[in-house]
């Protein structure tokens, strides 16, 4: 990035993809005082006024009450949060049916008992916070990143279903390399500030950051934890890994002499330690300690380009 949130062209790697840059936090700062300043970025001339916040690991995850302390008083953002009153990991862009009762913290915070993220911020859209400008979702406790995780990454579902109601939304998560809550609260301060400041440089330059003739309508980020706390980072805009994916998620219950329980058990679900990541992808960015930004859409457009045999014969017997 530069002062003005411009980023360099690709240099043979993705079609459309942005050079990897090296970003000073100095700079960034600069972006974040010039957001100040002025009370807001511009996206279609339009002020970032309010921010809908959601998550999937519900009001436990470690990393956001600082999120949102930062976004609220760091930086003066108007936040509504409404999250799943526990957590909902997993659920891709399920919805829960319900009934779901709402638990109010206070006039800007909203438990959802029984809600699924995605299902959260269709409540919040079109009964709580209806007049929002972005919708936040994370950050993630840990990677999301390939696309096995993509497709059931609960983050990643309520960003989509932001999209699917016509929110630019994006999706954030905070991969961690040493181990459950071996951090420290600088080190997770220092990653809530790069988080937001990435976060305001792609709606500020929303408009301008297009594959093609195809509008990004979801981001889906990964800010390592600790980003920013040693200076310079390294920020990737990158295409989804489709070779490295978790494999069993479920194993037998050793309480269970049937063999008829299966308990989460997860194998391979760091897949940015797999032996087969494609370059140039969200998963390699990860395993370098990169931030990752992956330009996403709420369809399934790449499907009208495969081809359909002409043996084939739809009909059924």
């Amino acid at each position: 990035f530069d002062r003005r949130g411009r980023r360099g062209m690709a240099r043979g790697a993705l079609p459309g993809a942005r050079r990897s840059i090296l970003v000073a936090t100095r700079r960034m700062s600069d972006a974040r005082k010039r957001f100040q300043g002025r009370c807001g970025a511009s996206m279609k001339g339009k002020e970032l006024r309010r921010v809908l916040l959601t998550n999937d690991d519900g009001p436990n995850s470690p990393f956001f009450d600082a999120w949102v302390k930062h976004l609220r008083e760091g930086l003066g953002w108007e936040c509504y949060v409404c999250i799943p009153a526990g957590e909902m990991s997993f659920v891709s862009k399920s919805v829960s049916k319900g009934p779901l009762r709402l638990d109010r913290k206070d006039d800007h915070t909203v438990y959802v008992e029984g809600g699924s993220p995605a299902a959260c911020v269709n409540i919040a859209l079109h009964h709580l916070s209806k007049d929002v400008d972005l919708v936040l979702s994370g950050p993630n406790v840990g990677h999301n990143c390939g696309r096995s995780f993509l497709i059931s990454s609960g983050t990643l579902g309520a960003a989509m279903e932001g999209a699917l109601h016509r929110f630019p939304s994006i999706a954030i998560s905070f991969p961690f390399f040493n181990g459950w809550m071996n951090w420290t609260e600088d080190e997770v301060f220092a990653t809530c500030r790069t988080a937001s400041d990435i976060v305001f440089s792609i709606w500020e330059n929303w408009e301008s950051q297009t594959e093609g003739s195809i509008q990004a309508e979801v981001y889906n980020v990964n800010v390592p934890l600790g980003t920013g706390s040693q200076g310079k980072y390294e920020i990737r805009y990158t295409k989804v890994d489709c070779l490295a994916s978790y494999g069993s998620l479920f194993g037998s219950s050793d309480e269970d002499q049937t063999g008829d329980e299966f308990i989460w058990k997860p194998e391979g679900i760091r897949v940015f330690e797999s032996t087969t990541i494609e370059v140039g992808s969200d998963v390699e960015a990860v395993h370098d300690r990169a931030v990752s930004i992956s330009p996403l859409r709420a369809d399934f457009f790449r499907a009208s380009q495969v081809l359909v045999p002409e043996t084939s014969n739809p009909a059924r017997p």
